[in-house]
């Protein structure tokens, strides 16, 4: 189970954590969904992990973070690096969303479970949102097949666990983000080396 892994490589993950590039790249996409947003406005972290570093760099740049994970010693973690957040030990596919937000991320966390939960959360965010509040996604996966096909997802071992992705052909990615009620701002790879990993900041309509 996709908690389980998590739980089994938290210490690892958190250990091992580099400031690279691609972080730097991360935390470009969030500043720009950040943008123009008033001091103190309420995110949404879908899928925080242990906090570092996009809910520490949010909560840095003078928001508040609501934070949810289904991984204990993730959270645990991040109570150490973020204590200033408000941490849901949950599964985003079930989480009750019950506060407004102005902004939510959900980066690299949509692709750990199965497709045909994708749009269901990308709608249960829209109504958690304020109006016209901005979304930062990342989707993709390579091997993801039409609508209608059946994909088994695929699998890959980090620090000695193994971990599920599931998705949707990028097209149809972005037609299920639209149908969610959202309107595309940005799509584009971010990663062509990470199965052709895409960035998305989309805004409610």
């Amino acid at each position: 189970m996709l908690q389980n892994s998590y739980d089994r490589i938290a210490d690892e993950w958190h250990g091992n954590f580099i400031h690279d590039a691609r972080v730097d790249r991360t935390l470009g996409y969030v500043d720009r969904v950040l943008e123009g947003l008033p001091p103190g406005a309420k995110i949404l972290d879908l899928g925080c992990g242990t906090g570092n570093p996009i809910a520490r760099h949010v909560i840095d740049r003078g928001f508040r973070v609501f934070g949810v994970d289904q991984s204990q010693k993730m959270l645990a973690i991040a109570k150490r690096i973020i204590p200033e957040a408000e941490l849901i030990h949950a599964d985003i596919i079930d989480v009750q969303l019950t506060k407004k937000f102005t902004a939510a991320i959900m980066w690299d966390s949509v692709f750990h479970v199965r497709r045909e939960h994708h749009e269901p959360i990308y709608r249960k965010v829209a109504e958690a949102l304020e109006p016209r509040g901005r979304m930062l996604l990342s989707v993709g996966g390579e091997g993801a097949e039409s609508l209608d096909s059946p994909f088994p997802g695929l699998t890959s071992q980090m620090y000695g666990a193994t971990f599920f992705y599931d998705a949707f052909e990028p097209r149809l990615a972005r037609e299920l983000v639209e149908r969610a009620g959202f309107e595309i701002e940005l799509w584009e790879v971010d990663d062509p080396s990470s199965h052709g990993h895409i960035a998305v900041i989309a805004r409610k309509t």
